[in-house]
């Protein structure tokens, strides 16, 4: 429904109203968002009645692969990962781990502070990817949730249900939103549901779009994460923290996150290029016309806004007390 107030805050002074495509798909429909004037987030102005059109099996990014449980853990992982984790097996683990790119989501285990057995639910799985990569390294208690997949799957360690936050049930020792949060509406009451699901003492972590950053400053509407209309709501640093607090939660821990591709993709836009279009990076990087200095750039620029909290994406840490 059209509202004129911030979902967060209620603030109606000095708001301003964007006129933002859709781009990932190709399809380039308008819609309209509302920056709000005081804590700065974006939100979806009316949201469609069927957003399962905007979210296709076959074509929207999460869904892409399929689980291949052939890949199942091993002790030589293990031993890798809880090195690299949680510090132990040093001797084999230090041999092991020499050279190797630690992935990102060991270090949202660690800052989290889950062990292999506790339980974890992954919101907005897709596909369940993340999951078969704790899976690989030895997690074994492991739930995921989308409203948007085509059925239930049951992989034994890793269970995925067709599903909301709203009809789920339990208790967690960590629930993760990667890219989930911005495509949900009424996100005070999101998190409330969240709080309930959670163990005292453990984490919620949510990593998400961030409005007022450099992509935004640079970028204006052509801001890849804005991606219109699956981002219902982009967040700020001020609507994150009023909504920790509102939901009883302490956000204890904010890393910046972003990723060049982004830069890559805001880059496009502006020239009208969408997502799958033939000349774009992410489908025919010759063709794009964008160089390997182009691409360092690009990298570069990412790491700097990441190292200066100036990034489009952060991980937020919420725990509950």
């Amino acid at each position: 429904m059209n509202t004129d107030s911030c979902k967060v805050c209620g603030n109606t002074a000095n708001n301003q109203l964007h006129k933002i495509k859709e781009m990932q798909l190709g399809l380039r429909e308008i819609f309209t968002y509302l920056e709000c004037g005081n804590c700065g987030l974006m939100q979806l102005q009316d949201i469609p009645g069927d957003l399962g059109k905007y979210y296709p099996n076959d074509g929207y990014y999460s869904f892409n692969l399929g689980l291949d449980m052939k890949k199942k853990p091993d002790a030589l992982r293990k031993i890798k990962a809880s090195y690299l984790i949680y510090g132990k097996n040093k001797l084999a683990g230090s041999i092991l781990s020499a050279g190797y790119k630690k992935p990102d989501y060991y270090d949202w285990i660690k800052n989290t502070g889950v062990d292999y057995t506790d339980t974890i639910l992954d919101v907005g799985t897709g596909n369940g990817s993340l999951l078969h990569n704790f899976y690989k390294i030895g997690f074994t208690n492991l739930h995921g949730i989308d409203p948007f997949i085509n059925e239930d799957k049951d992989y034994g360690p890793i269970k995925i249900y067709k599903k909301d936050i709203f009809e789920t049930a339990g208790e967690f020792d960590l629930i993760m939103l990667h890219h989930a949060f911005e495509h949900m509406d009424e996100p005070l009451k999101v998190l409330q549901q969240l709080h309930r699901l959670m163990k005292s003492g453990r984490y919620l972590l949510i990593r998400t779009p961030v409005m007022g950053k450099y992509s935004w400053k640079k970028y204006g509407v052509n801001w890849m994460d804005l991606d219109a209309p699956r981002h219902i709501i982009i967040h700020s640093l001020k609507s994150m923290e009023l909504l920790a607090h509102q939901a009883g939660f302490e956000l204890r821990k904010t890393f910046f996150d972003g990723n060049y591709m982004s830069l890559i993709g805001s880059e496009q836009y502006t020239k009208d290029i969408a997502l799958p279009d033939a000349n774009s990076y992410m489908v025919n990087k010759e063709a794009s016309g964008y160089t390997k200095n182009d691409i360092e750039d690009f990298k570069a620029i990412n790491l700097q806004n990441n190292n200066d909290a100036n990034a489009d994406q952060a991980a937020f840490y919420l725990f509950k007390p």
